[in-house]
């Protein structure tokens, strides 16, 4: 990375002081889930993710959002005010279970950088998977390919 990019990325950074990351997992259940237990997953993990970006130096949330894609309908949850909780959005009908799953989850919050926003999303979806019995692959780390990008691009 060539000077100038780096005081590019430092006045860019320091005037917006955001921190963002972004990741795609593939999920699998051991057993069908149905919708309320996917909202309920989804929902904990919002909370677990902001809540650890709150209590390591974020004062402010720009929105943390994760949408899932299976086979039989998609959810999408966002988080903006942690008092008022997630708001979570579907498609799957009734009976409608699934057991694989692809999920995107995009995390911007404001007073601590890209590496500690990282660090607390993985931290977050490893602990609320855990919990539920759920296994995932990540398949993309916004923040490293963008890292990456960056470095190559010098």
């Amino acid at each position: 990375m060539s000077m100038d990019e780096d005081v590019h990325i430092a006045m860019h950074r320091e005037a917006d002081e955001l921190g963002k990351f972004a990741t795609q997992l593939k999920v699998h259940a051991p057993r069908a889930m149905s919708r309320e237990e996917a909202a309920k997953v989804l929902g904990e993990l919002l909370a677990v993710v902001t809540k650890g970006c709150m209590d390591h130096g974020a004062d402010l949330v720009g929105h943390v959002k994760a949408f899932l894609r299976t086979a039989n309908g998609a959810m999408s949850a966002s988080l903006i005010d942690p008092q008022r909780g997630p708001n979570i959005t579907h498609d799957f009908g009734n009976e409608a279970t699934f057991q694989d799953a692809e999920l995107t989850m995009h995390v911007i919050v404001h007073g601590i950088w890209d590496p500690e926003v990282r660090e607390q999303s993985l931290e977050g979806i490893e602990k609320v998977f855990r919990k539920h019995g759920l296994t995932y692959e990540v398949v993309k780390d916004f923040y490293e390919k963008e890292k990456g990008m960056a470095h190559h691009g010098g």
